[in-house]
């Protein structure tokens, strides 16, 4: 897509909603940046583990294989459509963030409009719809006015997650029901085979753009705005979603036939739950940080284990340590 080394009449249409949002809003960048962090998955990492470990854990499992689906359909569709970002093309619109991913669709919009949405569905409250819907469009604003994507990376975003969020409502409790009648290592497995099933084919969309590759004119003007360098055909993004899959669903059946716990307890244990729970989370993800960046096959493999090990703290790491120094109870799961 956007093959080209000029703005054509319909980039420059395209360029049109940044620029004037930019120009005529100046000095919210700050703000706009805070704004886009309801749509970065590392947030939504630390969101899920409190709702997980201290509300409900039906809820919080719910949401997190939610954001792992969306997140690994998210990066195979960025690499489909192969469509840059404003501030690659522009140098009219400033890049007051870096992304080194395609564009469409934005997977901040994505995210966010599946996670909000669904908390929507769960408790069905008209006065959090509304809270919702502009957190949601307030995001999509955000990630335009910081110039990092297009009017349409951000409604295709959203016309994705409502797809996605209508097919997991609708076959969430049969597909549950069913693999609840499969032994515990079948469940596993196929875990495993669907965060596999995500990476083959992502790669089978890089091979389909055959001799494709991304325009000198897009590196150079990314490199020119933010001095750093795009790397839109990796796929870090798509490993990263389909570990944490992996490991968030293994650690639930281990979770379910081992570590049975409840989330009961007083907002002080809690606290101490969630808050050693989550440090680890943090120091797992950064002491695995530098690996993941090598260049190789290694790099690409420490993606995937890094997420899948987050994945499985949430799930079962995380429980059994609770359980062990008396900061949970084990008890049958909550009603979901």
């Amino acid at each position: 897509m956007y093959h080209y080394t000029e703005l054509s009449g319909y980039m420059i249409l395209e360029v049109a909603p940044n620029i004037i949002l930019q120009a005529n809003a100046p000095g919210l960048a700050i703000f706009m940046l805070l704004v886009s962090i309801l749509g970065a998955p590392e947030f939504y990492l630390v969101v899920i583990p409190l709702i997980l470990w201290c509300y409900n854990k039906s809820l919080g499992l719910r949401l997190l294989f939610l954001l792992s689906i969306s997140a690994a359909f998210n990066a195979m569709l960025k690499i489909l459509f192969h469509a840059p970002r404003p501030y690659w093309v522009s140098a009219e619109v400033k890049a007051f963030s870096s992304e080194p991913t395609f564009g469409m669709p934005s997977a901040a919009a994505q995210i966010s409009l599946t996670f909000l949405g669904y908390i929507c569905t769960w408790f069905k409250k008209r006065s959090l719809w509304l809270v919702c819907i502009v957190l949601i469009i307030l995001v999509g604003i955000s990630r335009m006015y910081l110039g990092v994507h297009f009017l349409t990376d951000i409604l295709s975003g959203w016309i994705i997650a409502l797809i996605i969020l209508l097919v997991f409502l609708r076959y969430e409790k049969p597909v549950a029901l069913w693999l609840s009648q499969k032994p515990p290592g079948t469940r596993i497995l196929l875990a495993f085979l669907a965060s596999c099933m995500f990476i083959v084919l992502t790669q089978v969309v890089i091979y389909c753009l055959g001799t494709w590759q991304v325009p000198a004119g897009w590196s150079a003007l990314a490199f020119l705005q933010t001095n750093a360098v795009i790397d839109p055909l990796s796929l870090r993004d798509e490993l990263m979603a389909a570990g944490l899959l992996f490991g968030a669903a293994a650690g639930a059946v281990i979770s379910a036939v081992y570590i049975p716990y409840v989330v009961d307890g007083s907002k002080s244990r809690k606290a101490i739950r969630y808050l050693s729970g989550i440090i680890i989370l943090a120091l797992l993800w950064v002491a695995l940080s530098a690996p993941t960046k090598s260049p190789d096959l290694a790099g690409y493999g420490m993606s995937y284990f890094r997420a899948a090990l987050v994945g499985v703290w949430i799930t079962a790491g995380a429980p059994f340590m609770f359980c062990k120094i008396g900061l949970a109870k084990k008890g049958p799961d909550s009603p979901g």
